[in-house]
């Protein structure tokens, strides 16, 4: 019995990593190609998808060791940005940090950032969509109360002709998973 190939199904299609949107700041809007914090969908060069972790648990028991499932722990997850002259990523980012509430010090004051300043400064979610050869979103995760744990405004050397690159890492509290599926 002969079985189906993949690549000789032109009715299959594998997920292709050149098929996304990210929109930082919230779930997207119909012919929307930014998120509420203004940074334009086009500028987003990479991203890595959300992951995470379960702890075990382990008991033990007449010489036996049991292992259980414990919580589920979402790991960070990173973007990078080509930072334009117009709309400028960089200052973008700084405005988000500012409205997390740190104070550029003038003395020797301790800055802490609120978490829920911190959020609304990205907005409530982020939302990455995988599409199809057709633009048809195939799968979305959203990732909920997102705050940036780390930019990097990435680093200038003379002899290079490169774009100026941003990496921006974000801690979530949780990811929900919707296939495009109907």
């Amino acid at each position: 019995m002969a079985t189906s190939k993949f690549w000789s199904d032109a009715s299959l299609e594998p997920k292709r990593q050149h098929r996304w949107l990210l929109y930082v700041g919230g779930t997207p809007i119909a012919g929307s190609t930014q998120g509420t914090i203004g940074i334009p969908t086009y500028v987003v060069k990479r991203v890595t998808k959300p992951q995470f972790n379960i702890s075990e648990t382990v008991h033990s028991y007449f010489g036996h060791k049991f292992y259980y499932p414990g919580s589920v722990e979402w790991q960070t997850t990173s973007f990078t940005l080509v930072d334009p002259v117009e709309p400028d990523v960089s200052e973008k980012l700084y405005s988000a940090l500012i409205s997390s509430g740190y104070n550029v010090p003038e003395s020797h004051k301790v800055n802490t950032l609120s978490k829920d300043l911190s959020v609304k400064a990205l907005g409530e979610i982020i939302t990455l969509q995988q599409l199809d050869a057709e633009n048809t979103i195939v799968d979305e995760f959203s990732l909920y109360n997102p705050w940036i744990t780390s930019v990097e405004f990435g680093s200038l050397d003379y002899e290079s002709d490169a774009m100026v690159e941003v990496v921006v890492t974000v801690r979530y509290d949780y990811a929900r998973f919707n296939t495009g599926k109907a």
